[in-house]
């Protein structure tokens, strides 16, 4: 009797410590899944690159003042470019703007521009985060309306006068070191001049225009990495034949304190997209590229 007494305590006592041991397991792990589900954060530095628009909103109660300079082609080997100091000579485009954080989600802003002497407007939503051991992407959606104040429309009214974008942007910080994202974009310009026809496949310009985007950005140091963006627009009517060029922008990206600044060389006089998705007239292989930069600098409140 005292045998199977004792028997049945050992078997009993094993099932409480195999039981302890599972739910033990059981804790760990989900400690772990909570720990390795927490936000990405940091994905970019700032909130643009050289031309595209970045993952990053400004945070809440934050405004965000944002200088952007492009200087004029470089002419590398040209005599011109000796004479210019190779662009720096000249200010081909420079945009003052605004940004500041509703929520740290959602930021808008405002700023103006000398080409085209654009005034614009936007909005940035960023509505999916990226976390470790779960999602692998974040994506927001960011939109804008600008109005120029030096086109030339055969109807002048304020309406042609406007173009907007919507974009959405899809990142992904891979690891420490690297961060890539998608941009697919919709430019729509309320009036185009129709009349402006392809001298060999016969297209004209149109009022949307569709390009993807692609932008990275590769950590070299602590606080310096490298950029680069290209955005390629889908279109008949804008290609090489017709004097347009993809804009492409590569730079160097250097943190310091409450700045991020970005030294860069883009074949783009655009800064914003309703600018520089359907106007970029100047090539790379040409020696039609700029010297800039883009400096931000943050005030809380």
């Amino acid at each position: 009797m005292l045998k199977s007494i004792v028997l049945s305590f050992i078997f009993l006592y094993s099932l409480v410590s195999f039981a302890q041991d599972d739910l033990l397991n059981m804790l760990e792990k989900e400690v772990e899944q909570e720990t390795s589900s927490e936000k990405v954060t940091a994905t970019f530095k700032g909130t643009k690159l050289i031309n595209a628009n970045t993952i990053e909103t400004t945070k809440k109660r934050t405004l965000e003042f944002n200088i952007t300079h492009r200087f004029g082609d470089m002419e590398i080997g040209e005599p011109i470019g000796y004479h210019t100091y190779w662009g720096m000579d000249n200010a081909t485009n420079i945009r003052f703007s605004f940004d500041y954080g509703l929520t740290d989600k959602i930021s808008i802003g405002i700023g103006r521009s000398k080409t085209q002497e654009h005034y614009d407007g936007n909005l940035k939503y960023r509505f999916l985060e990226q976390k470790t051991g779960g999602m692998p992407i974040s994506a927001a959606y960011y939109a804008n309306m600008a109005i120029t104040a030096v086109a030339k429309i055969p109807e002048d009214n304020l309406v042609n006068r406007l173009s907007y974008v919507h974009q959405l942007i899809i990142a992904s910080k891979i690891n420490d070191f690297i961060s890539l994202e998608v941009l697919p974009t919709l430019v729509h310009r309320n009036f185009v001049d129709k009349r402006n026809i392809h001298p060999e496949n016969g297209s004209a310009d149109e009022n949307d225009l569709f390009a993807l985007g692609f932008a990275g950005r590769f950590k070299i140091t602590k606080r310096t990495a490298f950029v680069v963006d290209y955005f390629l627009p889908f279109s008949e009517f804008r290609d090489s034949r017709n004097n347009y060029y993809d804009a492409l922008g590569v730079g160097i990206e250097i943190e310091t304190g409450g700045h991020v600044f970005h030294i860069n060389v883009t074949n783009s006089a655009g800064i914003i997209e309703n600018d520089f998705l359907p106007y970029t007239n100047s090539a790379w292989d040409k020696g039609e590229y700029k010297l800039g930069f883009n400096i931000s600098r943050v005030f809380s409140f």
